[in-house]
């Protein structure tokens, strides 16, 4: 696996602290840096906690002008601030054994809750195949009938499509960004797309477009951890569990995805038809990502704006470190 060498400055949670200072003048606030919360025995090394994540899968990660940027980074940095530790980034790519074994990380982001083989922590994201539309809460179609829908040619987007409401609603998209112009340009009625990249995709353009339903039950994503490593455990729950209940995932999601991070109260339309060979169809949108290469550069560059970080590289395959303001 490669590894991106990226020097990360953690995420300082600015934007909590500046809740709770806004009666402060000073512009210049940097908030003390916490101490270490985690004994060093049980990381890989000293003071730092080390994470894996998927370098290209944007937006949860992908790499950009040299440094490695999205959700899950945003993510990782805030925890490893919430630890008091300094951060390291290592392009895992999908494969989490060889993450634990051959990269030696401490923990591995954006791992699938079904997992049984390492410990999860509570899920920070959950997606599916979702249905968009230009207007905000219509009504989806639960059967076929005279309506289009825009998918990625090849995805499991496209397969739902077709499952759902048959072949002649789907219209086969070269990419992402291609079929929502054709939403927006009123040449299809929806686009099906992972509700996460869809929603990358939706922010990082022109074009407005809400999720009004899902295709499938929704996957809860986590961060995992070796089952051996009780105390990494713990401290990786209850730092999570803070930045979860004190805002700092909504604001890290909201700033990626806007306002359609949360597919929660959506309803999931079951298909009409047999299940069966789902297996063969992608079992992912992963294909999709392809076509956020193009909007992850805009994204990345709004994000020191909201999480206090900076980066450099020098891709040269070595550590990368980070310090804890």
């Amino acid at each position: 696996m490669k590894r991106a060498s990226i020097l990360v400055v953690t995420l300082v949670m600015a934007l909590s602290m500046a809740v709770a200072l806004c009666g402060c003048t000073s512009n210049n606030y940097t908030p003390q840096a916490k101490g270490q919360t985690i004994s060093n025995s049980a990381l890989k090394s000293s003071g730092t906690l080390r994470v894996g994540v998927n370098a290209s899968n944007a937006p949860y990660a992908a790499e950009t002008s040299g440094s490695i940027v999205g959700i899950d980074v945003d993510i990782a940095a805030a925890l490893a601030d919430e630890l008091g530790l300094k951060l390291e980034l290592v392009d895992v790519g999908s494969s989490v054994d060889t993450a634990f074994t051959k990269d030696n990380v401490d923990i591995v982001m954006g791992v699938a809750k079904s997992n049984s083989a390492y410990w999860m922590s509570d899920s920070y994201m959950s997606s599916a195949v979702a249905l968009f539309s230009l207007t905000q809460n219509a009504t989806a179609p639960t059967q076929s009938g005279s309506f289009s829908v825009a998918a990625q040619s090849s995805s499991m987007s496209a397969w739902e499509v077709t499952d759902h409401y048959g072949e002649s609603c789907l219209r086969n998209s070269a990419d992402l960004q291609g079929a929502f112009e054709s939403l927006q340009t009123g040449s299809v009625n929806y686009v099906a797309a992972d509700s996460t990249i869809g929603a990358y995709v939706v922010h990082s353009s022109s074009v407005e477009a809400y999720p009004v339903a899902l295709l499938q039950d929704p996957s809860s994503y986590c961060i995992a951890a070796p089952t051996t490593n009780v105390e990494l455990q713990k401290a990786v729950s209850e730092a999570l569990g803070s930045l979860k209940n004190g805002g700092v995932i909504s604001v890290i999601q909201k700033k990626w995805l806007g306002d359609q991070a949360d597919i929660s109260a959506l309803k999931v339309i079951q298909s009409t038809k047999s299940e069966s060979g789902s297996e063969d169809a992608a079992s992912t949108d992963a294909s999709d990502s392809s076509s956020t290469g193009s909007s992850s550069s805009s994204s990345s560059s709004n994000s020191s704006s909201t999480s206090g970080s900076t980066s450099s590289s020098t891709k040269s395959g070595s550590t990368q470190s980070s310090s804890n303001n």
